[in-house]
């Protein structure tokens, strides 16, 4: 999968590709995935920024967290997702507050349908002009028709968020969150895609899940970052 042009790092069951994602779904076959979960880039809201740094209250501070690419338009890549994803199929898709709208509205366009909206709890509080923010959001949807799965636990995904030495990455996501519904939406072996995978805990999760993963990151530093990532995972299978 993906171009033959593109840096590709691969691993046991997963295939990593520094590239943008756009170049490399370019070249991946119609409905040829079984899942997409992906925390895709935007701008940061501006109550977690100061002078630069992302700050969090209890967590770390980051400073020229080095994103060269801050917001691809939905529009653009999330119907590249549903031409990819296999009928049947789940999508899941991280969001804050501000762009989930925007997000839903490319979905709809795309042809998704809505399943849930799931919280993440994070455990720990960044700052807002109005009440602290404590929490993030999951958009599930799907391509076609509902394929029976067994999906456990609630809407509600309570999970701390990485620190100090677990975190790679200064919006990295908790691979046991990941994890859980990579279980509830595929069966073991199948294919998951994260489009923009930052220091890839959606790869780790599907090793730990005995899933196959492709991802695609357009920054050397976190793609790097993946490929470490993805030794360490796949040495303690």
């Amino acid at each position: 999968m993906g171009k033959g042009t593109a840096a590709a790092y691969m691993a046991g069951n997963a295939i990593l590709y520094h590239a943008d994602f756009l170049d490399v779904a370019g070249d991946m076959e119609n409905s040829s995935v079984d899942m997409v979960f992906t925390d895709p880039p935007f701008e940061l809201t501006g109550g977690g920024m100061k002078n630069g740094k992302l700050n969090y209250k209890g967590g770390e501070v980051f400073s020229n967290c080095g994103f060269s690419t801050k917001h691809i338009a939905f529009g653009r890549w999330i119907p590249e997702v549903y031409r990819i994803l296999k009928n049947e199929r789940y999508f899941y898709v991280m969001s804050n507050d501000r762009n989930i709208f925007p997000i839903h509205a490319a979905c709809m366009d795309s042809g998704f349908t809505f399943c849930e909206l799931l919280v993440m709890d994070k455990k720990m509080t960044v700052p807002s002009s109005y009440y602290p923010k404590r929490a993030e959001f999951i958009a599930m949807y799907r391509k076609g028709g509902y394929r029976k799965l067994r999906f456990t636990g609630s809407t509600v995904l309570e999970s701390r968020l990485p620190r100090g030495r677990e975190k790679r990455h200064p919006t990295e996501k908790p691979v046991p969150m990941i994890e859980h519904l990579v279980r509830c939406s595929t069966l073991e072996g199948e294919v998951c895609l994260d489009p923009f995978m930052g220091s890839c805990p959606v790869g780790e999760a599907c090793i730990k899940a005995k899933r196959r993963f492709v991802g695609a990151e357009i920054e050397r530093r976190w793609f790097e970052a993946s490929q470490d990532r993805i030794r360490e995972a796949d040495s303690n299978r």
